[in-house]
């Protein structure tokens, strides 16, 4: 059986038009779209623990500690805060060298975490969550022996 000339151009459009409409017939919104990270899968570069929420208290508390060698340990690295709870970032008992705190971009601090008055405490370093957001807080002994620091990662939701 021999099929004509407009017998082929006509299954090869039939073939096209059918792929056509499968490939683009459940597709609506073709807007690309960034995916948004849960509260508990953190996308900090491989925290040591998971992404805990606050939820019960008012403030929560975490404490470094570090000797004269090792990196900086922290009671937990990696928490969920909910807007208006306060964090205190406290030395370990004894711990009584200076330490410094820097934060991951520029808006962290000021527009998800603001610092708050530390007093005649200056030990303490506390922040008050104020908006939604993701950022770190890097803990850098000695106030700069940053190969020695390590991150606290906070989201506020």
């Amino acid at each position: 059986m021999k099929t004509t000339h407009n017998q082929k151009w006509l299954s090869i459009f039939l073939g096209l038009a059918l792929t056509a409409m499968l490939l683009l017939g459940g597709c609506t919104n073709i807007t690309p779209t960034e995916p948004t990270p849960s509260p508990t899968s953190p996308t900090s570069p491989s925290p040591t623990s998971p992404a805990k929420p606050v939820t019960d208290v008012t403030v929560v508390r975490v404490t470094y500690s570090y000797g004269a060698t090792d990196k900086v340990q922290l009671s937990n690295n990696n928490l969920v805060l909910k807007v208006g709870q306060t964090l205190i970032l406290e030395p370990a008992p004894g711990l009584t060298t200076n330490t410094r705190f820097t934060s991951s971009g520029e808006n962290f601090f000021g527009n998800v975490m603001k610092q708050d008055a530390t007093g005649q405490d200056n030990t303490k370093a506390s922040f008050t969550a104020i908006a939604p957001g993701k950022g770190k807080l890097t803990i850098i002994p000695n106030t700069n022996d940053t190969a020695r620091a390590t991150d606290l990662w906070v989201t506020v939701q």
